[in-house]
């Protein structure tokens, strides 16, 4: 069974609630109009009500303790069948999913794609951590066995999209702000502050790049061996929810210690900062710090910037916490060490505890199974991705289109996650 059925939406009545910084849920919704569905929007803050425009759309105003009341109410009200959100963790989103399961409705989870960037992430009941996808390779073998890889020609991603939705999603915030004001975002800082770590960051760019090239350059001009370690965001819901680690820096020490004490002694390993990193951590000073405190301060490598993939091509093995980069690696055939919960982490794609302590795998990394990665992905691809992405205007038409199809589908079974 296949959840791509070319029915209708007719009598399915869904809720979007929070979406991405864009106008995706505006595109999906009329998508699902067209399909037959009737469609209501619920506004968190100003930026969601400056995004979805004009059209009609609840305004919810209160605390986090009357919207428990208040959305269960609209459930009942509009008969919901269907609940839309982007990150099932997001607070108000987090109770709204539970109290969606209580009452029986289907509950669909956008994020960004595992399988990026031609893809984006849709899963029924939850993402990531709650992903219902097999987590063993029989399971993948068989789920996998009469589907085939979809092609994703021309969808392509903006920034320069990207972030002018973001600007307008946050000056809906300021202006809309005395209507809204009991609004909490799901990130610890408040833009004005994050921008505070992030303009110097931007304003000092080209010497920092100029700066990675040098040390990339003579980094390469070493021939011994290397493992890779690229660095999540320090607020990432990966590393908050589904990992054993409160703080990046935490990670950061465990693999520092792990590599000092266990990895060959003529190896090395090259740490990489995430590209969207706001600049209050200073990664720098504390790996440096934690590499001399180690004795291996010639062996420890740390750049801001590089592509990744250039990065990754000659390195011996990657270590995650749960980055998408893990499955990046797994196309290249690199072995991957998992330190937290990752929908990769698989008997036979990565290592990971307990089956593999990291002491253990500095020593003999091995490679994914190559046909478990195909089916893999194919399983990915067909039961929680939609072609697409929520920035471009070709991709988010493309990603509602598909996510109509999913929503058209049987609810999968049980006994087939």
């Amino acid at each position: 069974m296949t959840p791509r059925n070319p029915q209708t939406l007719t009598g399915r009545t869904f809720l979007l609630l929070q979406g991405p910084q864009s106008g995706f849920f505006r595109v999906l919704a009329e998508k699902l109009v067209r399909a037959g569905a009737a469609v209501h929007k619920v506004h968190f803050c100003g930026g969601d009500a400056a995004l979805w425009g004009l059209k009609k759309a609840y305004w919810y105003t209160g605390d986090l303790y009357r919207w428990i009341g208040w959305v269960g109410n609209l459930y009942r009200k509009l008969a919901v069948t269907d609940v839309c959100v982007y990150g099932d963790w997001r607070p108000l989103h987090w109770e709204a999913v539970r109290l969606a399961k209580i009452h029986g409705i289907r509950i669909w989870v956008f994020e960004e794609g595992y399988l990026r960037s031609r893809f984006s992430t849709l899963e029924e009941g939850g993402v990531n951590g709650r992903s219902s996808l097999p987590k063993s390779p029989a399971a993948i073998h068989a789920l996998a066995r009469n589907l085939t890889e979809r092609t994703t020609a021309g969808i392509t991603n903006t920034m320069p999209g990207k972030v002018w939705r973001a600007v307008l999603h946050h000056t809906g915030n300021v202006l809309l702000w005395p209507v809204f004001r009991r609004y909490r975002t799901h990130r610890p800082m408040t833009i004005g502050h994050e921008l505070l770590g992030i303009l110097p960051r931007y304003l000092t760019r080209k010497s920092r790049w100029a700066r990675d090239a040098q040390t990339l350059a003579a980094f390469n001009e070493v021939s011994s061996p290397y493992y890779f370690f690229p660095l999540q965001l320090n607020t990432d819901s990966q590393i908050q929810l589904y990992s054993p680690y409160v703080r990046m820096t935490e990670a950061i020490a465990d693999v520092m210690t792990s590599f000092a004490e266990k990895a060959p002694a003529a190896s090395r390993l090259l740490i990489k900062n995430h590209p969207l990193d706001n600049g209050f951590i200073q990664y720098g000073r504390f790996i440096a710090a934690m590499a001399a405190e180690l004795g291996v301060a010639e062996r420890v490598t740390f750049v801001e910037s590089g592509v990744t993939a250039d990065l990754m091509a000659k390195c011996r093995a990657v270590v995650v916490v749960n980055s998408t980069v893990g499955l990046a690696a797994l196309e290249l055939a690199k072995p991957v060490y998992c330190l937290g919960n990752a929908v990769y982490n698989l008997v036979g794609l990565t290592a990971s505890r307990p089956f593999c302590e990291l002491d253990d795998f500095w020593a003999a990394p091995a490679a994914p199974d190559a046909s478990l990665f195909a089916d893999f992905k194919k399983v990915v691809e067909t039961y929680a991705s939609v072609r697409g992405n929520f920035y471009s205007p070709r991709g988010m038409l493309a990603a509602a289109a598909d996510a109509a199809e999913r929503f058209a589908g049987e609810p999968r079974e049980e006994g087939a996650r």
